[in-house]
């Protein structure tokens, strides 16, 4: 018996104080494996959410994630976990070989919350390896495109008396190192929406590379639009010109027939057709702007005129019975002058004809 030893305590007493202290010590280590443990149920969907891949979650299906994740992820049997598993997996950010392995899956996933990487000129990756572009923080350099104040001046004003609708900044030659015949040129604001972009490229098997350059866009916002944007101008009577950041990308894709397979992901996932449509890629615009400096099916040819300074190139985009109206305002400018014809999707066709939708 226990008190024979002299501890002053009954049986029952000891009984119960041991039987304590075990449940503490097992609870204790219970505690410690589940701090421990890799990751929880639902951690990979979190991440999603965390580094703005939602919406590109969003368009995926079971079907597609069962497609991307084929033999791997068996253990992984949520719904929203296994979608989240294919995203991680078609951004390149997590191997599909180590996806049941709970200690090495968390370990591929750690760190990619806080992207720091801030590029000043042309960002270039292949879309084989999207997960590059998730640890760009910014696109930078809009700035040093703004330094030709009097070519940017002379586009405001042609703004202002209406011969132009808009125009856009960007570095001298950029498109020069990409094959015309199978890249579309892709502009947009937000940074979420190209990283999606791509990720939605890479889910669907699409090759190539991809060029991102600062860009400055200066177009009349038309009435309907919405809520006016803070980077906007009056240059005339009711003539209102947002003009802000944005990125010029190249999609350089491996057959020019890509081109088509591209331009089915954006209207089905990155064209804005109705106010509270769900579904679409975040920030989708209604006239997502993009062409080809080739002819490609179904696009609309229309006229560039491109003004060239020293480091910088103003892209003048109109239908093609503006060109001459154009051409004859800039005749006696400063800048070199080339017209060529560039071939359009139809909502950016749209647009140039007035329309918003």
């Amino acid at each position: 018996m226990l008190h024979h030893f002299g501890w002053g305590l009954a049986e029952e007493a000891w009984v119960g104080l041991i039987s304590e202290m075990i449940m503490r010590i097992v609870g204790g280590l219970i505690l410690v494996v589940g701090l421990a443990l890799p990751l929880r149920a639902g951690e990979m969907a979190d991440l999603v959410a965390a580094v703005g891949l939602q919406e590109l979650a969003d368009t995926f299906d079971p079907a597609k994630a069962d497609r991307i994740l084929g033999e791997y992820g068996t253990s992984i049997t949520e719904p929203d976990e296994r979608i989240a598993a294919a995203v991680l997996v078609a951004m390149g950010m997590v191997h599909d070989l180590i996806l049941d392995d709970p200690k090495r899956r968390a370990k591929m996933l750690q760190g990619w919350e806080n992207p720091t990487q801030e590029t000043a000129g042309v960002f270039e990756m292949a879309l084989a390896r999207p997960s590059g572009i998730m640890r760009v923080k910014s696109i930078g350099g809009h700035e040093a495109l703004r330094q030709d104040a009097a070519l940017m001046a002379a586009l405001d004003e042609a703004i202002g008396e209406e011969v132009l609708t808009g125009y856009g900044l960007r570095p001298r030659n950029v498109s020069a190192p990409t094959a015309a015949e199978r890249t579309l040129i892709y502009s947009h604001s937000s940074l979420s929406h190209v990283k999606q972009l791509i990720g939605l490229m890479a889910s669907e098997g699409l090759k190539g590379r991809v060029m991102i350059a600062p860009k400055v866009a200066a177009f009349v916002f038309r009435e309907g639009w919405g809520e006016r944007p803070d980077w906007i101008n009056e240059l005339g009577d009711g003539i209102y010109v947002a003009q802000g950041p944005e990125m010029l990308v190249h999609f350089e894709l491996a057959t020019p027939e890509d081109r088509q397979r591209f331009d089915e992901l954006v209207e089905r996932y990155a064209k804005k057709d109705s106010e509270d449509e769900t579904g679409n890629l975040v920030r989708s615009w209604w006239q997502p702007f993009y062409y080809g400096e080739t002819a490609a099916d179904d696009f609309e040819p229309i006229s560039r005129v491109t003004l060239y300074g020293d480091k910088v190139e103003a892209s003048l985009l109109m239908l093609p019975e503006r060109e001459e109206i154009v051409q004859s305002y800039f005749a006696d400018a400063e800048w070199e002058l080339k017209t060529d014809t560039i071939w359009v999707n139809p909502p950016f066709f749209r647009f140039l004809q007035g329309g918003f939708k």
